[in-house]
């Protein structure tokens, strides 16, 4: 196996790694397709195998592509603004029906006011 692309950062702060100065160690962050290429079957878990042994993209990540994202992350908040838009425009909708039930009742109201105002009167 080959060594590990971020050894030398381990190297540099192996130093902190102690109690009191365990939490100055910085995280090694990595993106498996730009810092791995090629090598992604090593790194990655044994679900992102295909039966032939080799490195298989996320189906998120392909989809976001598909759909003309650059990550998945954006694709789910994409979703999730379309999702709180819809549910806005539905109460939105919800509060019109109930101005318009509003209205309906309250011509119904005083229709029935007339008609009683007609039968009192003859």
């Amino acid at each position: 196996m080959a060594e590990y692309p971020f050894q030398k950062y381990i190297d540099e702060q192996k130093h902190l790694d102690t109690d009191e100065h365990r939490h100055l160690i910085k995280p090694i962050i990595h993106i498996m397709d730009k810092d791995f290429k090629g090598h992604e079957h090593k790194f990655c878990d044994k679900e992102q195998l295909c039966p032939l042994g080799k490195f298989r993209r996320p189906k998120h990540i392909i989809e976001a592509e598909r759909r003309g994202f650059k990550s998945g992350l954006e694709m789910f908040e994409a979703d999730k603004k379309a999702e709180e838009e819809a549910k806005s425009k539905q109460i939105s909708d919800l509060i019109t029906k109930q101005s318009t039930l509003e209205q309906i009742i309250k011509d119904q109201n005083t229709l029935l006011e007339q008609i009683i105002k007609r039968i009192n009167y003859l």
